[in-house]
């Protein structure tokens, strides 16, 4: 990761120190890249990492970002969120001039690197925020040769800031006011907004409880237990037959004396693990919820009226996604792209379905005829 020189503001000290000139697009700082560590979450990490994000101070979403990245583990989330993707990439878009089609600029803005941009502001939904760093830029050939996610642990949205350790108290550059010449964009809904990853951290951590409750469980009563009832008092041979025992399998086993009682207690009239499958199952139906507002087009069968209702709600949640995309490229990337040389002066992003939308919306008369609408209206 590449960052132009300026000043480096140390953290509470407020010492600065002046590095390279802004004008050279050689002079670089390199962030220092951290160490990251699989551990495991609880609720109270949680909390505890939202309390430090909302800190006004010195907000610190690092360990937020941790926990973020430890849920997407969970499959669940994984597709859900890539449905969510996949619905948005796979929707043709197009570059308009007073609400006429520009073939020749959209041709020359369906590259690869345009995509990305799409994606990476796709996900400032499920993180609250995304900032993404470019160069080798050639706006006569449509080019850009470098565009990729600036790692958020080194970002503090709110403060406008580049931490050099990824520490809210460390090292860091204030890039507020040479954003252009950084060659840094920002795209979020409000700085203060967490993402919808918050909400599904809950659910997720909580299913993994389940899961692990679950398969505990499973050690204790699901799997057979081997039972020797001694008629020694002999350490020798009690040793041995715990021997016997121990080596019989990879069951669990217990040796106990003549006349020793030993009791199981299970849950009676159900299985152990039917609670625990319940809440992993409502945890999943929450996250579905969270992400895509229902949960018909996941795993859960439905009635056709209720699958249509399902799929309908999907249709508004990723109409939703794709103004909000629109939003960000026109008033945040195309100005981007236009001070770098492209031109986009007077030229507007959209998508054709969410124009069709919305003159749906202003005349619920129209009626569409294409078989795969999801939300055309009912005769």
């Amino acid at each position: 990761m590449k960052i132009l020189g300026y000043t480096i503001a140390l953290g509470k000290n407020k010492t600065a120190i002046a590095t390279n000139t802004p004008s050279k697009r050689s002079s670089r700082t390199v962030i220092k890249k951290q160490i990251t560590r699989s551990v495991s979450f609880q609720i109270a990490d949680i909390i505890s990492a939202e309390n430090l994000a909302n800190n006004v101070d010195a907000p610190d979403r690092n360990k937020l970002l941790r926990i973020y990245e430890y849920i997407k583990k969970d499959g669940h989330l994984k597709s859900q969120w890539r449905n969510a993707k996949f619905e948005v990439l796979s929707e043709p878009w197009q570059i308009y001039v007073d609400d006429k089609a520009d073939e020749t600029t959209t041709k020359l803005l369906q590259k690869r690197w345009m995509n990305k941009v799409i994606e990476f502001i796709l996900e400032a939904e499920f993180y609250g925020y995304t900032v993404i760093e470019l160069d080798d830029i050639d706006a006569k050939n449509g080019n850009i040769g470098y565009i990729e996610l600036f790692p958020r642990e080194h970002i503090s949205i709110e403060k406008q800031r580049i931490l050099i350790e990824a520490n809210a108290n460390g090292a860091y550059i204030e890039y507020g006011n040479i954003i252009d010449e950084l060659d840094l964009v920002e795209f979020f809904t409000t700085r203060e907004d967490k993402g919808t990853l918050l909400e599904c951290a809950y659910n997720v951590i909580w299913k993994f409880y389940s899961r692990s409750d679950w398969s505990r469980g499973n050690e204790k009563v699901g799997i057979p237990i081997v039972s020797i009832e001694a008629n020694t008092n002999n350490d020798e041979e009690l040793d041995r037959l715990e021997s016997v025992a121990a080596n019989l399998g990879t069951d669990g086993y217990i040796v106990t004396q003549q006349g020793d009682k030993v009791t199981l207690i299970e849950r009676k009239n159900e299985s152990f693990h039917v609670p625990l499958k319940d809440n992993c199952i409502m945890c999943n139906e929450e996250v579905s919820k969270i992400i895509n507002g229902q949960t018909g087009t996941s795993d859960v069968k439905a009635f056709v009226g209720t699958a249509n209702v399902h799929e309908r709600t999907m249709a508004t949640f990723t109409a939703a996604r794709l103004q909000f995309i629109s939003d960000e490229i026109n008033e945040k990337w195309f100005p981007y792209l236009i001070k770098k040389g492209f031109a986009l002066e007077g030229k507007k992003f959209d998508y054709p379905e969410l124009i069709r939308t919305r003159e749906r919306k202003l005349n619920p008369a129209i009626i569409e005829t294409s078989a795969t609408d999801p939300i055309k209206p009912k005769d």
